[in-house]
């Protein structure tokens, strides 16, 4: 579980600005031969996944978790969204390119909005070692950026961004703080800001805690009610947030 946080932990405060949220470290991409690949478009009651037939075993295991994908983040989010979640593989590091920006093509996950369109954009090499687990709130933490897009202010505080998909994507997953959180400590004395920098890592766990911590406040309605009161501004009222509140809570639940 430690590996499925440090693949959730990056995601760049300008992804907003350019339409894409990011979700992954960057690795350095390996390009693959697909002379001999043909599309496929798996189809699913929620979806689709387009890939290849060079990156069928992959797109199987993507398919068959579309559905439940977007039923756990529409079960949690009241809002008017599409309920669906179409989920493209690129075949080639050419085309992944294409899609999500040179700055972006080196992330494992990535939402896009073309237009009126909307879609999760996977890469092959980071997404393939995954695990159902790991797989599944990587697809639940894109959909929650799609499915919030246009309820979302380009400026809206990260923590309280990636905070709110990562509490979605790990919702009813039955994964303890401690271990989705594992570089999390007690020791805060104020919102997470440096989601840039050496300590971005903590920074986006930190983001997930306090969404934990609000719903034990609040209850699972009230963060969903916190996150669409501030999600279309371009700050959240310091007040709503009790630091002190919240580090207690630290350490009651992790010591």
């Amino acid at each position: 579980m430690k590996h499925l946080r440090t693949l959730l932990a990056i995601t760049v405060a300008m992804t907003f600005l350019l339409g894409l949220s990011v979700a992954m470290r960057p690795v350095e991409l390996q390009p693959t031969a697909t002379i001999h690949c043909k599309e496929v478009v798996l189809t699913v009651s929620s979806g689709t996944v387009t890939s290849t037939s060079c990156d069928g075993e992959l797109a199987a295991r993507v398919s068959g978790l579309v559905d439940e994908s977007v039923a756990g983040v529409a079960d949690i989010l009241d809002i008017t969204w599409a309920r669906r979640a179409d989920v493209v593989i690129p075949a080639t590091d050419a085309e992944l390119v294409s899609l999500v920006g040179p700055a972006f093509a080196d992330m494992a996950g990535v939402a896009i909005r073309d237009g009126a369109t909307q879609r999760v954009v996977l890469n092959r090499v980071r997404a393939a070692p995954l695990t159902t687990l790991e797989l599944r709130v990587l697809l639940r933490h894109e959909i929650t950026h799609v499915a919030t897009r246009d309820l979302t202010s380009d400026s809206a505080p990260l923590w309280l961004v990636e905070g709110f998909a990562d509490w979605v994507a790990f919702h009813g997953l039955g994964v303890p703080l401690r271990q989705a959180a594992p570089l999390l400590t007690s020791d805060v004395s104020a919102l997470p800001t440096d989601f840039g920098g050496p300590r971005r890592d903590l920074a986006y766990q930190q983001a997930y805690s306090i969404m934990v911590y609000l719903e034990s406040k609040l209850g699972e309605r009230g963060v969903v009610d916190f996150f669409l009161q501030y999600a279309s501004l371009s700050a959240v009222d310091p007040r709503a947030v009790d630091v002190a509140g919240w580090r207690e809570f630290l350490r009651s639940n992790i010591g």
